[in-house]
């Protein structure tokens, strides 16, 4: 393992990582376009063919004080979802514009309400006192694959007007960007000596015997991975509509697609005078240049020389650093959806894999004869489990899980229903409130 000393973020204009210039800089002899540029096959010594450069995760914090009544409503709301009650868990909701977000029933480092859905997770503080922002927001990386950055940012802070006073304009607190290409270079089989890097580690990972990728200064202010995507999203994170805009600059459906991902922490961004979103837009060039020719490089080992510094860059290296960083003229993905929905793929398989079980079990052969006799004897079970173990009915049980669902998934805002006991509500109500006192130290 490569170990050097890693810049702090006071020290890293002098350990080489310099501030970006005003504007991104142009490489390259093709004008500057999302789709020249970084898909120019160069002379076919790498195999070199670009895809897509875009921000896989941009983190923003927002200044100012959480409304009382909404801290007053959240707090009732993670007090439902605590409860052991299906339908009072199933109000753990808020409602923003076109967002249902789920209300947690934790909070997190300082943060008393954490509010999510598939575009946004909104940490929020409760009350006026500390050094914290109010608003903590990590936005979804299929959100930013839909919708421009701007107006991304825009939606948001609309967002957050709504749940607090005297908002001030967003501050990045962590920007991912990253490049996504094929070549015919043997990524695997880089030597770590082929690294030029200021990172204290550099790691390697493998699945099932096969490379998957580099990582450099893991969890470190300034860090970048180069990876397996197409792995990735089989493995991993399910992100298929990566599929989509790779296919649209002409991905074969098939072939492995490697990114290249710098993480930008706000230690290092407070370096280059990157403060708040507005000033970041027309710096994305420069961020990318400056982590690629200085802080992380890619070379040739010559065994005959003994100075790396004097090493040839990598042809890989040189394609990726001429990449000219428009983000305005990229393809977006046409569909999107706030709702966290499982695929229906994925349904069909677990509703298959039960069919098939339950077919086997009882000796059956027909799919349709099959289908049938599962609804009927899941209906029986159920409807008698429900009676003799939770004396309730099966249809009240049904209202309360699909209820849990809508609130887990985003897909609808739960209407709080008229109970038996009168006093629940009430008795939620007050002990919501108690919450809500005890979480401001009152």
């Amino acid at each position: 393992m490569v170990k050097k000393k890693e810049p702090s973020a006071a020290g890293l204009g002098r350990s080489g990582l310099q501030a970006p210039p005003p504007e991104p800089v142009a490489i390259g002899d093709a004008p500057p376009s999302n789709t020249a540029s970084h898909g120019y096959k160069g002379n076919g010594d790498t195999g070199y063919r670009g895809l897509r450069i875009g921000v896989d995760s941009l983190y923003l914090s927002f200044y100012g004080n959480l409304l009382p009544a909404v801290d007053h409503d959240l707090a009732i709301a993670k007090y439902a979802a605590q409860s052991r009650d299906q339908t009072e868990q199933s109000q753990a909701q808020w409602s923003v514009g076109k967002h249902v977000f789920e209300v947690s029933d934790k909070g997190r480092q300082g943060f008393a309400y954490i509010l999510r859905d598939n575009g946004y997770q909104i940490a929020l503080r409760s009350g006026n006192s500390g050094r914290l922002p109010v608003a903590y927001v990590q936005v979804s990386s299929e959100l930013l694959a839909h919708k421009p950055l701007e107006a991304v940012v825009e939606e948001l802070q609309k967002v957050i007007e709504e749940l607090a006073e005297a908002v001030q304009t967003a501050v990045v607190s962590r920007i991912d960007i990253y490049a996504d290409f094929q070549t015919d270079t043997d990524i695997g089989a880089l030597s770590r000596e082929a690294w030029i890097t200021q990172a204290t580690g550099i790691d390697t990972y493998a699945r099932k015997g096969k490379f998957t990728g580099w990582v450099f200064g893991a969890s470190s202010i300034l860090s970048a991975r180069l990876y397996d995507k197409t792995a990735e999203i089989e493995q991993k994170s399910g992100k298929t509509f990566f599929h989509e805009l790779w296919r649209r600059a002409a991905w074969d459906g098939s072939s492995t697609v490697w990114r290249l991902e710098f993480q930008f922490r706000r230690e290092v961004l407070s370096q280059f005078r990157i403060w708040g979103f507005d000033q970041i837009k027309d710096k994305l060039g420069g961020l990318w240049l400056a982590a690629i020719t200085s802080w992380l490089r890619l070379v040739v080992p010559d065994p005959s020389d003994s100075n790396r510094a004097r090493w040839l860059l990598h042809p890989l290296w040189t394609h990726l650093s001429e990449i000219r960083w428009r983000l305005d003229d990229g393809p977006l993905t046409r569909s999107y959806t706030s709702a966290r929905v499982p695929s229906l793929d994925r349904l069909y398989r677990m509703f298959t894999a039960l069919l098939t079980s339950f077919m086997t079990v009882r000796g059956i052969k027909v799919y349709g004869e099959g289908v049938v006799a599962l609804m009927e004897s899941c209906r029986e079970w159920h409807e008698s489990w429900c009676r003799d173990k939770l004396e309730i009915e099966f249809d009240e049980w049904l209202a309360q899980k699909l209820a849990l669902k809508a609130k887990q998934f985003n897909t609808r805002a739960n209407k709080r229903g008229v109970r038996q006991d009168a006093t629940t509500s009430e008795e939620a109500e007050k002990n919501g409130a108690a919450y809500y006192r005890q979480s401001r130290g009152e």
